[in-house]
């Protein structure tokens, strides 16, 4: 018996399968990261083409199969039309989508992934974004993206001794969190670490619900993020794939 399935999800990536399928891959609000396949709707008069463009919010339904799920029908909510004609918030989407389908395992109910994702993608259409304001977005989606799977970073304690850290620290991926400064002078970690002049630049930087209006580049935040996915799993291959060649 089949079992027929209707939900809302954002389609992170496409890709062409025998001559004229398609599988899709959409984040859902109900089952995750799930894959459905798109019967012959590469062809010219397929009625699902037009609603399974990248990146769009769909309303999708879909029947679960044996061979797996099978496209039956999509509607579009949203395609963020206006933002995928700026080549910046485009690049924006691709980087997002694509973090998204390594790092999350595939068919696990991640509800707050979703509606992160979907926030997102919202905010990305409407607001005007810099350069350096899309570069700042990402980092804190990603962040945000961490702290849902379980990769919460650790700011307020150090990561060796538990005490609280003020001032002048040391960034630790490879321990989830900060190291203060005595600790990092008796036993410095072996492995990468990145000197904060100040641990409540980083504080201020992850405090939700605050515009993020920093006058230093956000170089500093994109390479703590860049460290602490390389100790993430599928976190070196999000790198590999597009985070290092682009920054």
């Amino acid at each position: 018996m089949f079992t027929h399935h209707t939900t809302r999800g954002i389609i992170l990536r496409k890709k062409k399968l025998r001559e004229a399928d398609e599988i899709i891959t959409l984040f859902t609000r109900d089952f995750g990261k799930t894959e459905v396949i798109g019967r012959s709707i590469r062809k010219g008069n397929s009625k699902l083409k037009m609603n399974t463009s990248l990146f769009s919010l769909v309303e999708a339904s879909f029947v679960e199969g044996r061979a797996g799920n099978t496209l039956t029908d999509a509607a579009v909510i949203a395609d963020f039309r206006e933002a995928k004609k700026d080549l910046g918030k485009l690049s924006l989407f691709y980087r997002i989508a694509e973090e998204v389908f390594l790092l999350c395992p595939r068919e696990e109910k991640e509800k707050d992934v979703f509606l992160l994702l979907l926030e997102s993608f919202l905010k990305i259409e409407k607001e005007k974004l810099t350069k350096k304001e899309l570069k700042v977005f990402f980092c804190l989606f990603s962040f945000r993206f961490l702290y849902f799977l379980g990769y919460k970073l650790y700011i307020e304690k150090c990561a060796f001794c538990g005490e609280s850290v003020r001032g002048e620290c040391h960034f630790n991926p490879e321990e989830g969190g900060v190291v203060c400064r005595s600790c990092f002078s008796l036993k410095p970690p072996s492995r990468i670490n990145i000197y904060l002049e100040d641990v409540n630049l980083l504080r201020s930087f992850l405090k939700p619900g605050e515009k993020k209006d920093f006058v230093q580049d956000p170089g500093l935040f994109m390479d703590i993020l860049k460290s602490y996915l390389a100790f993430v799993p599928e976190g070196e291959s999000f790198l590999d794939k597009g985070l290092n060649k682009n920054n």
